[in-house]
């Protein structure tokens, strides 16, 4: 059901502001929404890493020995697997 008087030129007067403030408030969370996905962008570029074989002078040569990757035990000590030793015969 519809008002029986609807005087539309009225209601235009009436709600301009409202509007006017909604428009303003959607404008202000689409501004926001672009400065927050601008600020939480990785823009960081990530660093070079020399290809396999080639050495940083500024690092050098690993000591031999040394594991490819870091250790990753609990302890921080090597992990040395034994082989297997056949008993001894008697």
């Amino acid at each position: 059901m519809s008002a029986p008087d609807t005087n539309l030129q009225k209601q235009k007067r009436r709600h301009w502001g409202p509007l006017l403030g909604i428009a303003a408030v959607l404008v202000l969370v689409a501004v926001l929404f672009f400065a927050y996905l601008g600020y939480s962008a990785d823009t960081d570029t990530p660093e070079q890493q020399p290809a396999a074989g080639q050495v940083d002078p500024e690092v050098g040569q690993p000591a031999e020995g040394t594991p490819a990757t870091p250790l990753t035990t609990p302890d921080g000590a090597p992990q040395v697997i034994e082989p297997d030793q056949a008993p001894a015969e008697q």
